[in-house]
């Protein structure tokens, strides 16, 4: 510590106030820091685990297996890899050929899917909304190449981080993959009535792209269905429609969805993690960090009596 005590008594009084300033800036930020991890240990370790089913409004956490909710799976727009949720960026190495000759990374464009992620535990199924979550991706890549939009797959070889001018960063939640989720949940209920007329007008759109079934339903064989038939059409689709609402009861009249806090006051988390790492890893950053504040208000306290 005497090259510290040395360093400080020579400084000027200026310099000396402003190291002051900086020391006790960096130890009040290292502190909140440590108290923002440790809380969101703390709200996983004291959250309880729900089953979708049967989880009350509210606060919770789940567990589940992620799931395609469209029939156009979304696909990353870098590498087009299958997955639920996305997060890409693409940076231009721009060369400085001052003094310092320092490459610095620019970023030319970033994007996120605010797609609803589906998460499915075996009770049921709840639709996610990722918007102002924090996300822990289960596979994350960075590469390099030499044109803004990526050819072939993702490489991270050698040659290709010294010579290339872009620089590619992915981070996917993969489909069919086990995903933690604590947040707001609230299950909203749909009007019976609506649920029926837009379950026909789905079989009613079906089967006009089936040409067999059009010539089906014209009874009289004129080549074109009437205003008579279209009528039985319909009546045909809305017990069709019915009897499928009978057969599929995940489909009843309740969208289970999670989204960020009301009051936004406590954490949003979408991890590909497990609950257990996920909050062992926050206690070490929060443990790391306020022991880094010690530190820093060691050396202010220092800094402060070498001067007196």
């Amino acid at each position: 510590m005497a090259w510290y005590a040395v360093w400080i008594g020579h400084l000027g009084v200026n310099e000396y106030r402003g190291v002051l300033l900086a020391l006790f800036l960096l130890t009040l930020a290292l502190l909140v820091t440590g108290v923002y991890f440790v809380r969101r240990t703390y709200w996983i370790i004291n959250t309880p685990t729900s089953k979708i089913h049967s989880a009350h409004q509210g606060y919770i956490e789940i567990e589940g297996v992620t799931k395609q909710i469209d029939s156009a799976p979304l696909a990353s727009p870098l590498t087009g890899a299958a997955c639920v949720w996305y997060w890409i960026a693409v940076e231009h190495k721009e060369s400085s050929y001052g003094d310092s000759g320092k490459n610095t990374w620019q970023r030319v464009y970033q994007h996120q899917s605010d797609r609803l992620i589906a998460v499915s535990d075996g009770s049921g199924t709840c639709l996610v909304d990722p918007d102002d979550a924090r996300i822990h991706p289960g596979v994350e890549h960075q590469w390099y190449g030499d044109t803004e939009i990526p050819r072939g797959n993702a490489s991270s070889g050698i040659t290709n981080r010294l010579f290339g001018d872009y620089r590619y960063t992915e981070k996917l939640l993969l489909p069919n993959h086990a995903i933690y989720v604590l947040g707001w949940f609230k299950t909203i209920a749909h009007d019976p009535f609506q649920a029926e007329q837009e379950a026909i007008k789905a079989t009613l759109r079906a089967w006009k792209t089936d040409p067999e079934k059009m010539r089906a339903f014209d009874f009289d064989g004129d080549g074109h269905i009437s205003e008579n038939e279209w009528a039985r059409v319909r009546q045909q689709a809305a017990i069709a429609a019915r009897e499928q609402q009978v057969q599929s009861s995940d489909q009843e009249i309740h969208t289970h969805l999670m989204s960020k806090d009301a009051q936004g006051h406590r954490p949003f988390i979408i991890s590909a993690i497990n609950q257990t790492a996920l909050a062992r890893r926050f206690r070490r950053w929060g443990y790391l960090a306020w022991l880094a504040s010690v530190l820093g208000f060691f050396f202010l306290i220092v800094a402060y009596y070498v001067r007196t």
